[in-house]
């Protein structure tokens, strides 16, 4: 085995150690408790709802049995290795936590190699790793407030901001690298995906501070890199975007909650007293984060050009993640969507993380051996601490523990009734949805019914035909058949499936399929990863020459 070899074995060992550590930190009490919040049982049915997602929209045995269409409006492709542990392991519980030692694994990897191209430090890269990591708004994101879909999405911030200081520095031939990373983050999470694209555009004015700017040649060559990662981005990540739009065009929908952005968003004071202490539920950026902000300070003045660019980039998150942003200005735009501008924190701790690196490499630069190994285990022991003491910040709250267990689990899963991407005429109706109680003729009843996770099954007797009005929600691509013939049902009045019976017995079935244009897209999303991926082997050149030339 050569020595490059050997060495990524035992960073990967290392990594992995450390991610096993770091869930194991918090479990059990922690991830049995919040098993019985709305995130984690929401998030949970997002996993294990995956079984049929590549012929249906709907799972029916998911969801409180309701037709949720919640696949269509929340990406579900990077779930996808979470769905097979879930379906190998069976208890969801161990599931959980092996799907975030996976998480954190691929984080500790992904921070490591980009940071150790963008840097040409091995120092350097393994302090980042473990600092962003292991950073305490990370743990705040996932064991308190359980955001799965942005824990995952970590994972590609390191890609994205790497590729993007290539292009910016002039090697325009990495702008396939970077459509990757902002096209996976897109379908996972689609606010974190909006974030990072705030926080690139400031690198692209500051940038003009650069000698590399001064030529046209190099903005011709910047814009045309940038219209082709906009075109790719959209092109494999249609799949997605095409079927919600059209979703949302046919029938207005239950948007997630809308809140205060101003009100939401940190006041200063509190963000720097939250940091001294070790409870993830404020939402803040962590003691070593907060000694970063020190080391700004004194070091900036005489910085790189490129740690500078950071360092601005991690003070303006800073910025945004407080009430000092007037949010109150774009309240009544499309950035309601973002709901906490505390969301910003992530950009806080990546690019802090980066700093904080960046000077303890260099003040280790001319060290022994001996002294960079020891920085390095007290880093990771201060940041392994600090997660630490965050666990058991979070196991000694006095709320009681949660009661799903691995024999009630199923149950508690396939139950959880969630409204966000409800059709909104089916709101007021809710609590009759979730009490899946018929209207017949104008009467409430309740009528036995059967799910598969395709199928929606129901066997009712009347010796005349009714009206029933089926606590199925309605959305675009449904079908629906009487003794195995097709029937064309009407939205009711509460949103649900309405339709006609025959005479005598009525075998009535509903299923869900994607739409044409959904087919369309998703097909067109096959072809813009292959696309992503020919271009990522040949360098970035649309030709052939270039890899017949490598060959």
């Amino acid at each position: 085995m050569s020595n490059k070899a050997l060495k990524r074995t035992i960073l990967g060992t290392i990594f992995l150690v450390l991610s096993i550590l770091y869930t194991v930190l918090f479990s059990p009490h922690a991830t049995i408790r919040l098993l019985d919040s709305y995130d984690m049982l929401f998030h949970l049915n997002r996993v294990n709802s995956l079984g049929n997602i590549l012929v249906s929209p709907v799972n029916f045995n998911y969801w409180d049995h309701v037709g949720n269409f919640t696949s269509v409006f929340y990406p579900w492709f990077t779930l996808s290795p979470g769905y097979l542990i879930f379906k190998m392991v069976s208890d969801p519980i161990i599931s959980f936590l092996i799907f975030l030692t996976l998480i954190t694994f691929l984080t500790f990897i992904s921070s490591y190699y980009f940071m150790a191209k963008f840097s040409k430090d091995t120092l350097q890269a393994f302090l980042f790793s473990i600092l962003y990591t292991l950073s305490f708004f990370r743990v705040a994101s996932v064991f308190y407030r359980v955001g799965l879909a942005e824990y995952i999405s970590y994972i590609f911030i390191p890609l994205i901001f790497y590729a993007f200081a290539e292009i910016l520095s002039g090697n325009f031939n990495k702008w396939p690298l970077f459509a990757t990373g902002l096209t996976l983050t897109v379908l996972t999470h689609p606010l974190t995906a909006f974030i990072t694209v705030i926080m690139l555009i400031p690198l692209v004015i500051l940038v003009i501070f650069s000698k590399v700017s001064h030529s046209f040649r190099y903005w011709g060559q910047l814009i045309w890199a940038g219209v082709q990662s906009i075109i790719l981005v959209i092109v494999a990540s249609s799949g997605f975007i095409l079927p919600m739009i059209e979703q949302k065009r046919a029938l207005a929908t239950n948007r997630p909650a809308l809140l205060d952005l101003a009100q939401m968003a940190q006041k200063p004071m509190d963000l720097f007293n939250n940091a001294l202490h070790t409870d993830v539920r404020s939402y803040s950026i962590g003691i070593i984060s907060l000694l970063t902000i020190v080391l700004i300070v004194i070091f900036i003045w005489k910085d790189k050009f490129s740690y500078r660019l950071v360092a601005i980039e991690g003070l303006l998150a800073l910025v945004l993640s407080t009430n000092l942003f007037p949010w109150h200005l774009v309240q009544n735009t499309f950035f309601n969507l973002m709901q906490f501008p505390w969301r910003f924190l992530n950009m806080v701790t990546f690019f802090f993380a980066i700093y904080l690196s960046h000077i303890l490499a260099k003040l280790m630069k001319n060290r022994s051996s001996l002294t960079k190994l020891s920085v390095l285990v007290l880093m990771t022991v201060a940041c392994g601490s600090q997660v630490y003491l965050s666990g058991m910040k979070v196991n000694s709250q006095p709320s009681p523990f949660a009661t799903v267990t691995s024999k009630n689990a199923d149950q508690k899963i396939k139950s959880f009734h969630q409204e966000d991407y409800y059709p909104v005429q089916s709101l007021p109706y809710s609590d009759e949805i979730k009490s899946h109680k018929f209207v017949i003729n104008d009467k409430k009843v309740k009528v036995p019914f059967e799910t598969t996770a395709n199928t929606y099954s129901i066997k009712y007797y009347s010796k005349n035909a009714v009206k029933m009005d089926i606590p199925v929600l309605f959305y675009k691509g449904i079908k629906v058949s009487i003794n195995n013939e097709v029937v064309s049902p009407k939205i009711s009045e509460r949103g649900t499936v309405e339709i006609k019976t025959a005479q005598g017995q009525n075998n009535i079935q509903i299923q869900y399929y994607y739409t044409k244009i959904a087919r369309v897209s998703m097909a067109v999303s096959v072809v813009g990863f292959i696309i992503l991926i020919w271009l990522l082997f040949n360098n970035g050149h649309w030709s052939f020459r270039k890899l017949l030339k490598d060959s």
